[in-house]
């Protein structure tokens, strides 16, 4: 360090010149922690080396993203986890949009890598997507899995990284919606609302199946304990579901994560926060702010993660946003931990896929937005 007023060098923690008497504090770089530790002394994670304390939260704790005024995301941390395990992808797919949450799986080690992975892939592939949006859906999803269960060294099978997805293709007139796990997507429009998936959870199979009711479920310890997944342990367990609907009115495309609707579980109860938050002709940004805003006023026990899409009509190329690209925590997973993504990993994960998987959509109607569907 340099003292302004005689140039003579000094160490960088003096606070006066010890040539000419001018104090130095208001020249000094200020402390990154509060034991003094300079910036140079945090860590990646926002930990101080000195002390241990977190000095800084990492980016990845508050995220925004917006792709168009009717199409935006974010994703916060919540006000209990000490991280936030979510990932989101959302990129412009032609006149439409390719959308992707995912939920990494806190019981599994460092789920945000899997979360990630799979957010970047599934929407990347959604965007190139040719021809019919189900299978589309099934072989992004899919690849996905293969890039999660192609790398398990690094964890063995003690709890590799893990993740759910929801996933929506709004493209040629319709939305074509996939999922594994427990993340939704939501449709609300003037003919009410409803949820487009079915979660893969214990709760959800028993009462489907008759064992208990709802009320009797929901007491159970395992009441939220999700029956597929996506990761290097998940095999059979990885196989989404897809379904597909033409847009025949104007409405909100929601997906979201489980840190949101465990606060409004019905789609009664999102719709009513939707519209409200859509007030006064807010824009996608605005409301999926004030739908996280919604979580944690509740409480805020989990990550909250909601990708919101005003869809008046399928929108012309020019009524779409520019193409900003997707929120995707790279790099992703690759051989042997983390690394860029290889060269030629689009061809090596579509020779490894299946032609196709089964589809068991679950009973949902079959148009957007037709209140007699």
């Amino acid at each position: 360090m340099q003292c302004p007023q005689c140039a003579d060098e000094l160490p960088d923690d003096d606070l006066f010149c010890e040539a000419c008497g001018t104090p130095l504090s208001s020249t000094a770089e200020p402390p990154a922690c509060v034991c003094g530790a300079r910036a140079s002394e945090i860590d990646d994670d926002g930990y101080c080396s000195r002390c241990g304390r977190r000095a800084r939260r990492p980016p990845t704790d508050h995220v925004e993203t917006v792709l168009s005024p009717i199409c935006a995301a974010v994703s916060d941390r919540g006000l209990k986890h000490a991280r936030n395990e979510d990932r989101f992808g959302v990129r412009q797919s032609g006149a439409g949009y390719a959308l992707v949450v995912c939920d990494g799986v806190s019981s599994s080690r460092e789920s945000e890598l899997a979360s990630s992975a799979v957010a970047g892939i599934v929407s990347e592939l959604l965007a190139d997507a040719k021809g019919d949006g189900e299978s589309a859906m099934r072989q992004a999803i899919a690849a996905g899995q293969a890039a999660l269960a192609a790398h398990p060294a690094r964890f063995g099978d003690d709890n590799p990284p893990s993740t759910t997805v929801v996933a929506a293709l709004v493209k040629d007139g319709g939305v074509t919606v996939g999922w594994v796990g427990d993340s939704r997507a939501y449709w609300i429009g003037a003919g009410g609302a409803r949820q487009l998936t079915s979660d893969h959870s214990w709760m959800n199979s028993v009462v489907s199946s008759g064992e208990m009711t709802a009320e009797e479920a929901a007491l159970r310890p395992e009441a939220h304990s999700i029956t597929r997944w996506l990761g290097a342990d998940a095999g059979e367990n990885a196989i989404a579901d897809t379904a597909g609907f033409p847009l025949t009115s104007p409405g909100v495309l929601l997906l979201c994560t489980d840190g949101l609707w465990n606060y409004a579980a019905t789609p009664q109860a999102i719709a009513e926060i939707v519209q409200e938050a859509s007030g006064n002709g807010a824009d996608a940004l605005t409301v999926a702010r004030k739908l996280v805003d919604f979580a944690n006023a509740e409480g805020g026990h989990d990550n909250i993660t909601a990708v919101v899409c005003q869809l008046p009509s399928l929108q012309s190329s020019s009524e779409v946003g520019r193409d900003v690209g997707c929120l995707v925590w790279q790099p992703i997973l690759a051989a042997g931990g983390l690394s860029g993504r290889p060269a030629g990993w689009k061809a090596s994960l579509q020779a490894r896929l299946p032609a196709t998987q089964s589809d068991s959509a679950a009973q949902l109607p079959h148009e957007i937005g037709n209140p007699n569907a």
